[in-house]
């Protein structure tokens, strides 16, 4: 990829230069997993329904609906065990009725069949059959029957009256043709009449149960309804639709709101089913029929409830996967049914639901995409994740606290697609600024600050920022001189041969080369990176510069010069660093104050004798390093006198008889200084010490100025 335009040096001009080297469609892959999510979140095709699906079965899973044993819903049982005390099935009809008997003797408020008795008996004639017709006009029989979608339509005449609010019903309920009852011998004289059928999920999970069905133009109950409504001797159910009042849809036909029965009133979803929060199978709900049969059996329970009569036993195949389970007997069904409603439990996924689905999709497609795009994957993938962590958890709220069921997979999924886009959108202008980082920077700075920037752009404040800085500056001594011996080539091959070893050492402790000034050079510490220990480093850097400047000095020796010799100068504060210049050419650089005292102490070396002079706000820096004071001077300026100190060694190198030596001196140069009469003497005594041979120059410096003050002073 080709650059092109002039290099972008404020954070808008980069933004600007990374969008333009951005393939094509970018944000187009950003928007187009959140439009397809929404579209399938308010279609609702098959597997997204799936998915919602399974989520809200692991919610269930997690937290079933708690079993209330005092609930009067109550199971008689024709289980394994019945059948091999009392015989297999069919059952004779004359035991049916014992069974009828028993209920009512023991106060059942309804008894509902979970068994299609559609064909007469055949073992013991027609006697059977009436006794059971006898039992069942004795006592709150509900018969059912079986609704099927073959051609052509049976006339039934339903045991309940049905009154309507709002809409027809007979729009949304499930609609059969056809029907197979049981026989009118047991139809008639019972109480109620009620539906077997469930209406399964494409996987044959039975998560929610008509109240309602339709066969042909007539309202048929569901078993379950129908043992309600027998059970408190209501006479009509009453459906509420859309548009009836209260239930204002704006005209729309939107579907059933709310099934009531005698005082109770089921909440149910649109085509009027009700979403069941399942307990799971429990012993506690079940009768054995041999034990009601034989009087064994406490009936205590019985009086007041809603009694099914139906089958576990595994011959008979009455089997249903729930989300609980993945195969219960059918009449349990009736029974969880039952009891959701008694206990005023609710679970329901409300006709608003996909709209707070979509709404969150592009809320958190928004804010992700935002965190993509402005922060740092290593950030923003764990904020991602967080996100996804309380929208799962807002979504189990919702469950567990609200009952409701709002689907947080499918907005995530929209979600992590536009994200993954973004990220890779984010990752591609990255690379563009660390491109634009790496050519702007490598002239200048070490391979390892430009690397730490092209990872990190932020830390790059382009424009100019006043942070606290270490300036170093490094000057050739006697440069003049040398220069004029060799022709123009060879000076600047002298100057590279120089220049290298000691920017490779500013490099190697973490500096930036600022500039090369002719003969010398300026560097910085602590910008565009912080450096905590920036002051150190720079002092280190200029011990290593002044070693390597030992081994290059005898190859590059001339007669009639003195040694090859740098002098260097160190202060540290505050200075404005960044890209000044043009739009169109700059340099990243340093100034201020501090850098002019640096330039200043600098040539102040040249005076003194001294290779390395630093401030005394360096030496307050780094106490650790060897010191000695050589003056107290005003800079050019700068209003306030500054104290310069002589950088003898590294903190490794520092021993008892350095201390000793730096206290002997600086007491010497602190009476030259204050100009004291005995500063001569001590400045003698310090001459003497072994170590202060090295010194000589300063003291010569100060001597000379004692005398001349001294002359000044008698003139």
């Amino acid at each position: 990829m080709q650059d092109s335009g002039p290099t972008p040096t404020t954070p808008t001009d980069r933004r600007r230069w990374a969008r333009r080297h951005l393939q094509p469609g970018g944000w187009i892959a950003v928007l187009v997993p959140v439009a397809v999510t929404a579209a399938l979140i308010l279609w609702a095709p098959m597997p997204v329904r799936a998915v919602r699906d399974i989520t809200f079965d692991s919610y269930q899973r997690l937290s079933p609906r708690p079993y209330d044993p005092t609930l009067p819903v109550r199971i008689v049982d024709i289980d394994d065990e019945s059948l091999a005390r009392l015989g297999q099935w069919p059952w004779p009809r004359a035991r049916l009725a014992a069974i009828v008997d028993r209920l009512r003797a023991a106060g059942a408020a309804a008894v509902a069949f979970d068994i299609l008795l559609s064909e007469p008996e055949r073992t013991n004639g027609p006697d059977g059959d009436e006794r059971l017709a006898e039992a069942v006009a004795s006592a709150p029989v509900i018969m059912s029957l079986s609704l099927t979608n073959a051609p052509g339509e049976t006339p039934l005449a339903p045991k309940a009256g049905f009154a309507t609010a709002g809409d027809d019903p007979l729009k949304f309920v499930p609609r059969f043709s056809g029907v197979i009852p049981s026989l009118p011998l047991f139809t008639e004289p019972a109480a109620g009449l009620g539906a077997l059928n469930w209406v399964p999920d494409r996987d044959l999970v039975v998560r929610r149960v008509p109240t309602l069905m339709a066969l042909g133009d007539a309202l048929v109950p569901g078993l379950a309804s129908e043992a309600l409504r027998v059970a408190q001797g209501a006479s009509t159910i009453l459906v509420r639709a859309s548009n009836a009042s209260g239930e204002t849809a704006f005209g729309r036909p939107t579907g059933i709101a709310a099934v009531r029965i005698g005082e109770v009133t089921i909440a149910t979803e649109a085509d009027g089913a009700l979403r069941i929060h399942y307990a799971g199978t429990r012993d506690e709900r079940r009768l054995p029929a041999w034990r009601l049969l034989d009087g064994s059996a406490d009936t205590a329970a019985l009086s007041g409830a809603i009694v099914l009569v139906g089958t576990s036993a595994a011959a008979l195949a009455d089997v249903r996967a729930t989300p609980l389970e993945a195969a219960v007997p059918g009449v349990d069904i009736h029974a969880e049914f039952l009891e959701h409603v008694l206990s005023g439990a609710r679970l329901m996924r409300p006709d608003y639901a996909p709209g707070v689905e979509v709404a969150g999709l592009l809320a958190l497609s928004a804010l992700t995409v935002a965190l993509a795009l402005r922060v740092r994957p290593l950030v923003s993938a764990p904020a991602f994740l967080g996100l996804v962590a309380a929208v799962g958890a807002a979504s189990w709220l919702a469950f567990s606290r609200a009952a409701m069921l709002i689907d947080p997979v499918w907005p995530l999924a929209g979600t992590a697609a536009s994200f993954a886009s973004a990220i890779a959108i984010a990752l591609r202008r990255t690379e563009a600024e660390r491109r634009w980082i790496r050519q702007a920077f490598a002239r200048y700075l070490s391979p390892e600050v430009v690397a730490v920037l092209s990872r990190e752009p932020g830390r790059l404040a382009l424009g100019g920022e006043t942070r606290p800085i270490t300036v170093l500056f490094a000057d050739i001594r006697g440069f003049t001189s040398r220069a004029e011996r060799l022709d123009a080539r060879d000076v600047v091959a002298f100057l590279n041969t120089v220049h290298t070893p000691l920017t490779d050492e500013v490099m190697r402790h973490g500096g930036t080369i600022d500039k090369f000034l002719g003969d010398g050079l300026m560097a910085f510490w602590n910008a565009p990176l912080d450096v905590p220990d920036h002051v150190a480093k720079a002092l280190a850097a200029a011990l290593a510069m002044q070693a390597a400047i030992g081994r290059l000095a005898p190859a590059l020796a001339q007669e009639g010069l003195p040694p090859l010799a740098v002098g260097i100068g160190i202060h540290t504060g505050p200075a404005c660093v960044g890209n000044l210049g043009s739009l169109h050419r700059f340099d990243y650089s340093a100034v201020g104050d501090t850098v002019n005292a640096a330039a200043r102490i600098e040539q102040a070396s040249k005076i003194y004798g001294e290779p390395i002079l630093a401030s005394g706000a360096v030496v307050a820096a780094a106490p650790a390093f060897g010191f000695l004071l050589v003056d107290e001077v005003r800079l050019r300026g700068r209003g306030e006198a500054t104290r310069l100190y002589t950088l003898v060694c590294g903190p490794d190198q520092r021993d008892a008889g350095f201390d000793d030596f730096r206290r002997q001196h600086d007491c010497a140069i602190e009476a030259a200084i204050g100009r004291r009469p005995s500063a001569r003497e001590l400045l003698d005594e310090v001459s003497r010490n072994s170590r202060g041979a090295d010194r000589a120059p300063l003291y010569a410096f100060h001597r000379a100025r004692l005398a001349e003050n001294e002359s000044v002073s008698k003139g």
